[in-house]
């Protein structure tokens, strides 16, 4: 439907093609100010079904809210200790997590509450590249606006694989252990988390936080509940002796040029990787403005917000992905699912 409001818009960025192009720029950057404010209409309906969402007592997320009786869907992977959870309109609620699926960082949340303005997705085909959108917060204005970059697409290589920036950092290299439980250290990264706090090369790691390390998958998934700067406890096996040791985590970003570069325009959301499926498209948001919706402008769903991805890209979860992750989540049975 061609709206008031979008014949506006298109009247609104033609002035910045004059001739004149003192005058254009002068349009241009004021055009650029004012932008967020012509899409105020667009996030109304929207910003009814957001919330945003604390991890101990700190703004992580924003969610979405699925049925009026308080489920909601958030960035799972920003998640741990105690979760409240503000309506757009100033209503705070305790959360409960009940369920997360790890392929799209999606969790599920139920306060309790009723009355609630659940959110209503659009169609795929309303997914179009070259579109305007904006992302909706828990305020009548957006917190930005773009354009899609590309429709709904799948992730490949690097981009494919699961992997959590936010974690807890040991700079090690690993191996599983042969013929026995643990994983050994292949090698230590100079200057991180590992190094100061004595671990060497063939050292075989069997116990993280009072945890057993069977594997290397083992490791890895446990230091999903860790963040750099947390303090953990690690049982090594060096020759014949056994050591207990403690390590404060470091920051993958801390020793990856990449991803410098990549937070220049900044900063990245921790989990960036390994969705199912991705709407692309440049606005700038900041890693707590994940998980919420993403509108068009006439106020249509296109998905949720899952990921600030690079300087210059924020990745969204489709219809075609979410709709069926909710019923795995409400069921909490699939084997993807769980409470990590």
């Amino acid at each position: 439907m061609f709206t008031i409001h979008r014949l506006f818009l298109l009247i609104f960025f033609s002035a910045v093609t004059l001739s004149d192009s003192a005058t254009a720029q002068t349009l241009s950057d004021r055009g650029k100010r004012r932008l967020p404010e012509l899409f105020i209409p667009s996030v109304a309906k929207a910003m009814q079904s957001t919330v945003q969402v604390k991890s101990d007592f700190k703004v992580v997320a924003l969610g979405t809210i699925i049925s009026a009786d308080g489920l909601i869907l958030t960035k799972g992977s920003e998640l741990r200790g105690e979760i409240t959870v503000e309506t757009a309109d100033g209503l705070a609620f305790d959360a409960e997590k009940l369920a997360y699926h790890k392929p799209t960082d999606l969790a599920l949340l139920k306060i309790n509450a009723t009355g609630l303005t659940p959110i209503s997705f659009a169609k795929e085909s309303d997914i179009k590249a070259g579109h305007w959108v904006a992302v909706v917060g828990v305020q009548p204005e957006p917190l930005a606006v773009g354009v899609i970059s590309a429709k709904p697409r799948k992730l490949y290589g690097s981009e494919a694989i699961i992997e959590n920036m936010n974690k807890g950092y040991l700079g090690i290299g690993l191996m599983d252990a042969e013929g026995e439980s643990g994983v050994t250290i292949r090698d230590v990264m100079p200057g991180a988390a590992a190094a100061k706090a004595g671990l060497q090369r063939n050292d075989i790691i069997r116990e993280l936080a009072g945890t057993e390390i069977k594997n290397r998958e083992t490791l890895l998934e446990l230091l999903e509940s860790y963040r750099p700067g947390d303090v953990v406890s690690i049982r090594i096996k060096r020759g014949d002796s056994e050591l207990s040791l403690k390590v404060k985590l470091g920051q993958r970003s801390d020793f990856s040029r990449g991803d410098f570069q990549n937070t220049m325009g900044g900063a990245l959301s921790g989990r960036r990787t390994g969705f199912p499926v991705v709407i692309q498209h440049d606005t700038v948001i900041r890693p707590h403005d994940c998980g919420g919706p993403l509108v068009d402008i006439d106020g249509k769903v296109l998905g949720i917000n899952i990921a600030r991805a690079g300087r210059v890209e924020t990745w969204a979860l489709p219809p075609e992905v979410i709709l069926p992750v909710i019923q795995e989540l409400k069921a909490n049975k699939a084997s993807a699912v769980n409470k990590r």
